[in-house]
């Protein structure tokens, strides 16, 4: 090849057949929606599946290997992967095998022309069928959310309450939450209650949907279904975030008070707990821990304050934490951390509490009569 740029168009052509070039190069592995999957680079059956392979979407063709593989070869595109799997790791003769593959002739420089063109067409309908697929999920996350019903008198609100969440205390119930009585859950191939989220962006689009399938216990309580994740989102979400309590303010997140302090839980029930305990104030939930850091949140926010867990110290929960809290000052945004107290009483202060809903829940009498936790600069 001639440069830099015949080597990149390469790549992005074996990336857009990854759909054909993945089962080739990994047979033993299986198809599981957008994702080839196997074992291993070994692709050694095993009937587990830690390799994964993107056939569609904006990171086609890109590979990660989740079980522990050797240094360089955790992750890369199809053309490492045909490096490594027909190739003895040489670049340069998989760059020969991916000219053969894709009929790249260096005598016939219109050969490479038209693969270029190729590349570009592939992408054009890809990133089409990508923006059709990504507003079917939101139509259909936003549908799921409007066939709910407000949740006073509903599941939705015992399950709440069984969390010590007490929304007839509270005066209102967020509008973003909503109960269904029939979810489809593909876990338990069945149909079960669900709390539904609304996960919207700083524009207000209603992105996705955030599901919590909930069950009702034999003394007649309502908990979370007994699954292996009873929480699972429903279309985009990075980026969005779960509105749930306005406090003393009025309107969209987007138009708040110059320096006004939004509260962001991970989860629902934690963001709830402080609205429980601290009324006033702004409370949303970021979906995800790993999401925080992409919120979109307004310029004229004050102090973004972490709703924090009490993980044990170098956990991944901490890690991940400490890089989103990083993304967020790296865009501007002041941050601060409150966490539920620790425990003098126990050794090294060990927390007396996980989370702030365990605190609600295990000393309601503690958590109204103190300030919401231990605050963290």
């Amino acid at each position: 090849m001639r440069g830099v740029t015949d080597v990149a168009t390469i790549c992005r052509l074996l990336n857009e057949r990854a759909r054909e070039l993945a089962p080739d190069l990994l047979p033993n592995g299986v198809r599981d929606g957008i994702h080839w999957k196997t074992s291993s680079m070994e692709d050694v059956p095993t009937g587990r599946y830690s390799f994964v392979v993107d056939l569609q979407g904006p990171k086609v063709g890109r590979w990660h290997d989740f079980g522990g593989a050797r240094p360089g070869e955790d992750d890369g595109d199809m053309l490492d992967l045909v490096r490594i799997r027909r190739c003895g790791g040489d670049m340069i003769a998989a760059i020969e095998w991916a000219k053969s593959y894709l009929g790249i002739s260096d005598r016939d420089r219109g050969s490479f022309e038209r693969a270029r063109q190729e590349v570009e067409r592939r992408t054009s309908q890809r990133e089409a069928e990508h923006q059709a697929e990504r507003q079917r999920k939101r139509d259909h996350a936003k549908g799921l959310w409007l066939g709910g019903v407000e949740l006073p008198g509903t599941p939705a609100e015992a399950y709440l309450h069984g969390r010590s969440i007490d929304l007839r205390a509270l005066g209102r119930a967020p509008g973003a939450l909503r109960f269904r009585a029939e979810v489809p859950n593909k876990e338990s191939g069945a149909r079960l209650p669900c709390m539904v989220a609304a996960i919207m962006g700083l524009d207000g689009t209603h992105m996705g949907t955030h599901r919590t399938w909930i069950t009702q216990r034999v003394d007649g309580s309502w908990g979370k279904a007994l699954l292996s994740d009873p929480k699972l989102t429903l279309g985009p979400s990075l980026g969005g975030f779960i509105p749930l309590w306005r406090g003393d303010g009025a309107g969209k997140l987007a138009t708040i008070a110059p320096d006004t302090d939004i509260y962001v839980s991970e989860g629902i029930e934690d963001g709830l707990s402080v609205a429980m305990g601290l009324p006033d104030k702004r409370i949303i939930a970021a979906v995800s821990l790993s999401k925080i850091g992409a919120l979109e949140l307004p310029e004229q926010a004050g102090s973004i304050v972490i709703i924090g867990q009490n993980d044990p110290y170098g956990s991944p929960a901490v890690d991940t934490l400490e890089a989103e809290i990083g993304k967020l000052q790296a865009r501007g945004f002041r941050v601060r951390i409150i966490y539920p107290p620790r425990d003098p009483q126990r050794p090294n202060g060990a927390p007396a509490f996980k989370d702030f809903n365990q605190w609600l829940c295990e000393d309601p009498d503690g958590f109204f009569g103190r300030s919401a936790g231990r605050a963290v600069a």
